[in-house]
């Protein structure tokens, strides 16, 4: 390239008249090509014979022989730079085709993502419904547990009886013995023997209706002398709805109190002697009784008059929403006072 630029300068000075022609520079055709790696110092300048200085007429042909050389240089240069550049819309062409099947592999890919996602949010809904399950499982396992813890108690370890003063009732009542913290629709019962007998009358120090629960007559009831007998009745029971899981210690019962009627004092001598307990918490969907060491119901202590209040221990304090009371043995009615304790 050098050269050819060189043979072009040299022939461009002549024919333009920058040389004079005895000046000019001599080029011996087939010693010096002009398609050949030279220089400056390759071309000697020298003062040549007439007859080896270029004419006008040698110029110009030299000048159209370079001429075109540089022109078929250049359509070579243009051709190849041409077919790079069509070489590269070829590959631009791939490129693009890869682009796009890497685009649409993208698209499935999201839309992939999307069923998994989908799969995802339905094996963790799967998850929680098991979870639920699970705990409802523990809840029924801790119940086991209460029992075992029953059943595995120390031969000390029994419900005892305890003397409570009539302030300390008061004060340890769960709510029975205030009709403005437990209503009278939270406490119910199997039966009652009239209006006034209701279970709502079960409280503890009552003073309205009969002062106390009364069920029904039991099949051994005869209208005579132990006309209030309820002889022979069973299955009956009286709750309360703490509407809350409430902790309790204990419970306390009593009979129905003496009534007074027209100033005369009636003495009833009615009470519950022995009875049953269960208790239920605010979301577990069992029942459970109250069992002894052995395994077995837990028979309470009850009364054994009218007017003593009886209060009984539990081995360990149980934290329920419904306590429920169910007689046993009575005397002449079943008929009783109660409230839970907090203290």
């Amino acid at each position: 390239m050098k050269s050819l630029v060189f043979c072009c300068v040299i022939v461009n000075c002549f024919v333009l008249g920058l040389c004079d022609v005895p000046q000019c520079f001599k080029l011996k055709f087939g010693e010096i090509a002009c398609n050949q790696d030279v220089d400056v110092n390759t071309v000697i300048k020298t003062v040549p014979a007439q007859n080896e200085c270029l004419s006008m007429a040698k110029g110009l042909e030299l000048f159209e022989k370079v001429g075109k050389m540089i022109g078929n240089k250049f359509e070579q240069l243009y051709n190849e730079e041409k077919q790079k550049v069509a070489d590269g819309n070829m590959i631009g062409r791939k490129f693009e085709k890869l682009y796009n099947e890497e685009k649409q592999k993208v698209a499935d890919g999201n839309m992939i993502g999307r069923k998994f996602e989908k799969l995802y949010n339905e094996e963790k809904q799967k998850v929680a419904i098991l979870n639920n399950q699970i705990s409802d499982v523990t809840k029924e396992m801790n119940t086991c547990n209460d029992f075992r813890k029953i059943t595995t108690m120390r031969e000390s370890s029994v419900v005892v009886q305890k003397d409570y003063s009539t302030p300390q009732l008061k004060k340890c009542g769960v709510g029975m013995q205030d009709i403005n913290k437990i209503k009278d629709n939270q406490i119910t019962g199997s039966s009652m023997f009239r209006e006034d007998h209701g279970p709502q009358y079960g409280r503890l120090f009552e003073t309205r209706g009969i002062k106390a629960w009364s069920t029904q007559p039991g099949p051994g009831y005869r209208a005579t002398i132990d006309k209030w007998s309820t002889f022979g009745l069973k299955n009956q029971w009286i709750t309360v709805d703490l509407k809350k899981d409430t902790k309790i210690i204990g419970v306390v019962t009593a009979g129905r109190p003496p009534h007074v009627y027209n100033g005369l004092t009636d003495l009833h001598n009615q009470w519950v002697s022995t009875f049953t307990m269960e208790y239920k918490t605010d979301k577990n969907k069992y029942i459970i009784p109250f069992l002894d060491r052995t395994g077995k119901l837990e028979v309470f202590q009850g009364n054994t008059d009218m007017t003593t209040p009886v209060v009984n221990i539990f081995r360990f304090p149980i934290t329920a929403r419904w306590f429920t009371i169910k007689p046993i043995n009575y005397v002449y009615s079943m008929c009783m006072q109660f409230d839970l304790l907090v203290c």
